[in-house]
C-alpha cells in the first residue's frame, strides 16, 4: 500500500472515530437536555393544574381567569391526573395509572420525575383545604424519540459526507505533498551502479525529505569515492606486481634454456631474492594500510636531519629536476632535539612519501623543508607551491587510493600520503595539513 493511500485511509479512520465520538456526545447531551426541558415543562404544567382544580374557591375571579387562560394554553392537550389521599383519580384522564410506590415517593419527597412505559411523568404533592392531592403530568415519549431518530439520521449523513470529503481532500493534498517524493523516486530509478557521479537534485522543501535527499547524496558521494579508490587500487596492484613478476618469469625462462654455472645460479638467486623482496614490500605496504597486522615497534636513536638528507638523495634518483631546500633552525644547544627514538624505517617511509608528494605536485618549484623547535618539540615543515588540495577533499587525504579531482594529469595511485599519515598516527606523531588550491600545501610534523 502506497503512503498516499495509507495516509488517506488513516485520515478517514481518524476522522470517522473522532466524528463518531463527538456525535455520540451530541446525541447523549441532546437527549439529556431534552428530557430536562420536558420535566421542567411538566413541573410547570402540574402547578397550573393544581391552581386550576384546587384554588378556584380561594381566588378572585380575575386571578382565576388568568389561571384558566394558562390552563387552556399549556395544559389542554397534555395528559394529567389528580390523585386524592385515597390514591384515586379525581381529575384528569383515567388511562395508565401511576404505581402506588411512585405515589408514595411523591408524598414523601414532595416532587418526583419518573417514566412509565410510554411517557415521561412528573408528580407534585399539593396540600389544600379540600385535602391532600398528588398531581401527575405526562409527556409522550414518542415525540422525543422521533426527534432523536431525526438527529441520528442527520449525524449519520454528516458522517458519510464528511468521510467522503476527507478521502477526496486527503488524496488531493497527499498528491501535492508527495510530489517531491515522486520526483526523488524518479531520479533514483535512473541511477545505475557503474555511474559514480550521479547526484539527486535537492527538493528544497526544508523538511525530512530534503534531509533524506542530502544524506542519500552523501552516500552516493561515498560510493563514488569508493569506485575511484577501487579503480586506483586495481591500477596500483596491477602496476606494482606486474613489473617484478614479469622480471621473475623472464629470468626463469631465460635461465631454463640451458645449463648454468654455479656463479650464474647464485646471480639468478640474488635477482630473484631482490624481486621477491620487492613484492614483499608491496604486500607490507598494503597490510599497513589495511591494518591487517600491527606495526612493529622497533625504536632506534637516529638524527632526523640525516634522515631528511637521505630522503632527498633517494628522491634525486627518481626526480632529477626536483628542488628541495632544507633549512635547519635548531640552535646548537638544542641539537639533542634532532635525535629521536622511533622506528627509523617507518619514519623514513612517512617523510619520504610526504616530501615526494610535495616534489611531485610542485610543478618544478622549490620545496622548502624546515626543521625548527617549537614548545620544546622538534617540528618538520614541508611546504610546496603546487596545485594544492581542494577544501572539500581535505577530509579524504588519509583514505588509501583516493586522489583529488585536480590530480588527474599527474601520475599516482593515491597511496603515498595515506601510508605516511597512517604511520604517523601509529607512532603517536602529530601532524597538521594546510592547503589552498593554486597556492600550495604545508605539512607540519611535530615529534
Amino acid at each position: 500500500m502506497k503512503i498516499q493511500v495509507r495516509q488517506s485511509l488513516y485520515s478517514s479512520i481518524a476522522f470517522g472515530v473522532i466524528f463518531i465520538i463527538i456525535s455520540f456526545l451530541i446525541y447523549i447531551l441532546y437527549a439529556q437536555s431534552a428530557q430536562k426541558s420536558i420535566y421542567n415543562n411538566l413541573e410547570k404544567t402540574a402547578s397550573i393544574v393544581a391552581l386550576f382544580h384546587l384554588e378556584e374557591d380561594e381566588m378572585n375571579a380575575k386571578d382565576f381567569e388568568r389561571v384558566r387562560k394558562q390552563f387552556d394554553e399549556i395544559v389542554v392537550g397534555t395528559e394529567y391526573q389528580v390523585y386524592n389521599d385515597q390514591n384515586k383519580i379525581v381529575w384528569g384522564e383515567n388511562t395508565e395509572e401511576v404505581s402506588p410506590s411512585n405515589l408514595q415517593k411523591i408524598f414523601e419527597r414532595g416532587k418526583l420525575s419518573f417514566t412509565s412505559l410510554s411517557a415521561y411523568c412528573y408528580g407534585i404533592f399539593y396540600e389544600d383545604n379540600q385535602g391532600d392531592f398528588i398531581i401527575i403530568t405526562k409527556e409522550s415519549k414518542q415525540a422525543l424519540s422521533d426527534q432523536l431518530i431525526s438527529l441520528l439520521w442527520i449525524l449519520l449523513t454528516a458522517l458519510m459526507t464528511g468521510l467522503l470529503a476527507v478521502v477526496l481532500l486527503s488524496r488531493w493534498l497527499a498528491h501535492i505533498a508527495y510530489k517531491p517524493f515522486n520526483q526523488v523516486i524518479e531520479q533514483v530509478k535512473v541511477i545505475v551502479p557503474n555511474h559514480p557521479i550521479v547526484q539527486i537534485e535537492s527538493p528544497n522543501t526544508h523538511d525530512e525529505l530534503q534531509e533524506l535527499t542530502d544524506t542519500f547524496n552523501q552516500l552516493l558521494k561515498q560510493i563514488s569515492d569508493t569506485f575511484i579508490i577501487q579503480k586506483n587500487f586495481v591500477n596500483y596492484v596491477s602496476h606494482e606486481f606486474k613489473t617484478p613478476l614479469a622480471a621473475i618469469l623472464g629470468n626463469l625462462e631465460v635461465f631454463s634454456l640451458k645449463d648454468r654455472s654455479p656463479s650464474e645460479y647464485e646471480e639468478l638467486s640474488q635477482k630473484l631474492i631482490t624481486q621477491i623482496q620487492q613484492l614483499e614490500g608491496i604486500l607490507s605496504t598494503l597490510l599497513v594500510i589495511s591494518d591487517l597486522r600491527e606495526v612493529s615497534v622497533l625504536s632506534h636513536h637516529f638524527r632526523v636531519d640525516e634522515l631528511i638528507w637521505e630522503i632527498i638523495d633517494k628522491l634525486s634518483l627518481n626526480y632529477a629536476n626536483s628542488k628541495v631546500h632544507v633549512e635547519l633552525e635548531v640552535e646548537p644547544s638544542d641539537e639533542a632535539l634532532l635525535t629521536v627514538n622511533k622506528d627509523r624505517t617507518q619514519l623514513f617511509m612517512a617523510l619520504f612519501n610526504i616530501i615526494e608528494n610535495a616534489v611531485k605536485y610542485s610543478n618544478g618549484q622549490v620545496v622548502a623543508v624546515k626543521l625548527y623547535k617549537e614548545f620544546d618539540k622538534l617540528c618538520i615543515s614541508i611546504e610546496d607551491k603546487g596545485i594544492g588540495i581542494p577544501p572539500q577533499e581535505l577530509a579524504n587525504i588519509s583514505t588509501p587510493f583516493y586522489r583529488g579531482n585536480n590530480t588527474n594529469k599527474i601520475q599516482g595511485s593515491g597511496i603515498g600520503l595515506s601510508i605516511a599519515l597512517r604511520i604517523l598516527e601509529k607512532n603517536n606523531i602529530i601532524y597538521n595539513i594546510q592547503s589552498q588550491v593554486g597556492i600550495g600545501t604545508v605539512v607540519t610534523v611535530t615529534i
